[in-house]
């Protein structure tokens, strides 16, 4: 049985495999494969606003320290401020635990290398094998030889530095006045802290943490909130960061939420403009991606690249071909010249810059780009029969799609027990009452078989 999905591994409290002991024997399996042979190991354990995190981290903490491993703990705070944290403190892996957009009823593990980057495939892989096969009775270590934790102080500090290296000193971020929704999430303190040391104007919501209340109609997944803050505090922009903070979704100063397609569209057209790239350079994004930024995009000379959908496969594309930067709808960017990770608040200081620079309301930057019409069909699923029965529900789903003139893509989700089926199409060439048709068809065929 598959731990690991598209982004870490990810369930609901209390159920398998969230629970307090398997966290404890996941951490000896993890130490197993990622920490040092031969000499003592620094790992460091990061967490969101969960309740469940009081839960997660001191299990986390015994089996390293168990396993002889050194332990620093940092959190809450964002995700990418591992990225940071890792090497400054020249750790050997690091852990975060957190659901990311999910509620506060799940919580989740993600594992990173030293050099702050999500573990490849092969490495989890591993982490299962030891999971499920090794006999951890009988693994000994002399107990002078245990591990040890410490909370680190100023952890909040070095990232908030090494965000504000995102930022232009010869610009005056006084003149933008910002709605910030920190989800009640990880970046509660850090984000409102950093922009207003840049000297912004700032209204902040979503940062005041409960323990369950993270991502509760706010944030990145439910911007409505912070959009109607923008348009009654006449602000300039709206940034909406997710639970633990390595996705954004803006809001324009007209109260509109930007998908992510059209922030890349922004961004590809200002690097183009400053000459960080070039006519013909490749943009990366994931294959459910909205197919009118492959049409804007060729409009101004730049090429379209898609890859499965996870960041970390944007990454990866970046990293191999020596790509400037690429993203996904979701939220998620990621910049060659950055920390490699999705950072929502690194992302938002980018942006900042840009409307500085370019002396433009969001509203004004995203014109150029006209997105299809896009239908997301989610249907639960029995993992045991989909899998069993796999495909043929994508040979019937092919054989029902192919011939309408639509893009369309489909595949199991890697976190929740669903099919998601994402279908995009012009307005102008396909009738409501045909998409409805189509919908109740799949949804038919995906429940007939499990």
């Amino acid at each position: 049985m598959r731990l690991f999905g598209t982004d870490g591994i990810r369930g609901r409290v209390g159920s398998y495999p969230l629970t307090a002991e398997n966290v404890l024997k996941l951490a000896k399996a993890s130490a197993l494969v990622l920490g040092k042979k031969n000499s003592i190991s620094r790992v460091v354990i990061n967490k969101d606003t969960r309740l469940s995190g009081y839960i997660f981290e001191p299990a986390l903490t015994s089996g390293f320290i168990s396993m002889g491993i050194e332990v620093l703990l940092v959190g809450p705070l964002p995700t990418p401020a591992l990225t940071v944290l890792s090497k400054s403190l020249r750790a050997d892996f690091a852990v975060m635990i957190t659901a990311s957009h999910n509620p506060y009823q799940d919580n989740g593990l993600k594992f990173f290398s030293g050099q702050g980057i999500k573990i490849s495939p092969d490495e989890e892989n591993k982490i299962e094998d030891y999971f499920f096969n090794y006999d951890f009775d009988n693994f000994k270590i002399k107990q002078s030889n245990y591990g040890k934790a410490i909370r680190l102080k100023n952890a909040i500090g070095r990232y908030s530095e090494a965000l504000k290296q995102n930022a232009d000193k010869y610009l005056n971020y006084n003149q933008i006045k910002v709605t910030l929704d920190c989800a009640n999430g990880a970046s509660y303190k850090v984000a409102p802290e950093v922009l207003f040391e840049l000297g912004l104007d700032l209204q902040t919501i979503g940062n005041k943490p409960s323990g369950t209340n993270i991502n509760q109609n706010c944030g990145s997944l439910f911007p409505l909130k912070a959009s109607r803050i923008v348009r009654k505090k006449k602000c300039d922009i709206g940034i909406c960061l997710d639970g633990d903070g390595d996705r954004v979704t803006f809001i324009d100063e007209k109260g509109n939420s930007l998908c992510g397609e059209e922030i890349i569209y922004i961004f590809s057209k200002y690097y183009l403009s400053k000459k960080k790239i070039y006519r013909g350079s490749t943009i990366v994004t994931n294959e459910i991606a909205n197919h009118g930024l492959d049409i804007a995009l060729k409009k101004i000379g730049l090429k379209l690249k898609r890859v499965k959908v996870g960041d970390k496969n944007i990454l990866k594309e970046i990293t191999n071909n020596n790509y400037f930067f690429g993203g996904e709808p979701s939220g998620h960017f990621i910049f060659k010249d950055d920390s490699l990770i999705g950072d929502g608040m690194s992302t938002a200081i980018r942006l900042l810059t840009l409307m500085l620079k370019e002396n433009k309301r969001l509203s004004v930057l995203k014109k150029g780009i006209s997105l299809l019409g896009v239908m997301e069909i989610n249907q639960k699923i029995d993992r045991e029969k989909f899998y069993l029965y796999q495909e043929s529900i994508y040979q019937k789903l092919n054989k029902l799609l192919k011939n309408m003139d639509i893009y369309y893509n489909i595949r199991p989700s890697g976190t929740e027990p669903l099919l998601r089926v994402n279908l995009q199409y012009d307005k102008r060439n396909i009738k409501v009452i045909t998409l409805n048709k189509l919908k109740t068809q799949i949804v038919k065929i995906i429940s007939n078989a499990c």
